[in-house]
């Protein structure tokens, strides 16, 4: 067994050496040869004493070991963990495809029903439920010609669009808006920051004004006038506003049914 010399520091065997330290000659005190003794692991005179404390010194550090360190339970759980990896992984892989198919679908409208209207006609943009069911109507279209100074290029100008809505018991996105130019050019309508950047308002005077970055119901059942704004090519008179009817206003994978086409031409309004 070794000890520390109190006199060097140094560690050396007292069994060996007596307890007397080889390295400068100091005797270990009983007390400390004690000490020693009693928590000395591997006790025994003879060599097959000392392997046989050695051995069941280690046997009784074995069974202190924690069960998820044995063999037996090691491998079950990391083939248990690679199953589990895999399986979210395929279940990722499922879901991302899921979003990306809804994802294309709700984008294009090439295989779409459509319906085609005029100036006036009102639609119902969402069904399906008996607490939300809204129609808008649209009243006008007019080129904003005290806007233009904000239109970078001479090509284009932008125009207003005007609609009425139904109004509903909560104020809900009933659907985006495009327009499609007699050259087939395709434009969504201004977002919030455009139209603020266009008609030089703060973001307070937006939310007070009636201009929207989409279609909305507002809250309320009485009719409510909105404005969304669009960039055309400013050679072109006639547009065709396009809608979308959706299945449901709660559901978080809103399915397209309608496409909704208004034929509308500059100057016209209700």
């Amino acid at each position: 067994m070794k000890i520390d010399c109190y006199a060097c520091g140094k560690k050396y065997d007292t069994q060996r050496y007596g307890g007397i330290c080889p390295n400068c000659g100091m005797h270990a005190a009983e007390d400390q040869l004690a000490a020693a003794q009693e928590y000395d692991v591997v006790k025994g005179s003879s060599v097959s004493e000392v392997l046989r404390s050695y051995l069941n010194e280690k046997l009784r550090r074995e069974k202190k070991k924690s069960f998820l360190r044995q063999k037996k339970i090691q491998i079950p759980l990391c083939l248990l963990l690679t199953a589990a990896i895999i399986g979210v992984f395929i279940w990722g892989n499922h879901r991302y495809r899921e979003r990306l198919d809804y994802y294309m679908n709700t984008r294009s409208t090439a295989q779409m029903h459509t319906e085609e209207h005029r100036l006036g006609d009102s639609v119902v943009l969402i069904g399906g439920t008996d607490i939300v069911s809204a129609s808008v109507r649209i009243t006008g279209c007019k080129v904003r010609d005290d806007l233009q100074s904000k239109v970078s290029g001479g090509d284009f100008k932008i125009i207003e669009v005007t609609y009425e809505d139904s109004g509903t018991p909560i104020s809900v996105r009933l659907s985006p808006a495009f327009i499609v130019t007699e050259s087939g050019c395709t434009a969504q309508c201004f977002e919030k920051y455009d139209i603020m950047a266009a008609t030089g308002m703060t973001e307070d005077e937006y939310y007070e004004s009636d201009y929207c970055d989409g279609v909305f119901s507002t809250h309320g059942r009485g009719r409510n006038t909105h404005r969304m704004l669009f960039a055309a090519p400013k050679a072109e008179t006639e547009h065709r506003l396009l809608l979308f009817r959706q299945s449901d206003a709660y559901a978080q994978d809103k399915t397209i049914e309608m496409r909704y086409d208004f034929i509308l031409r500059e100057g016209e309004a209700l």
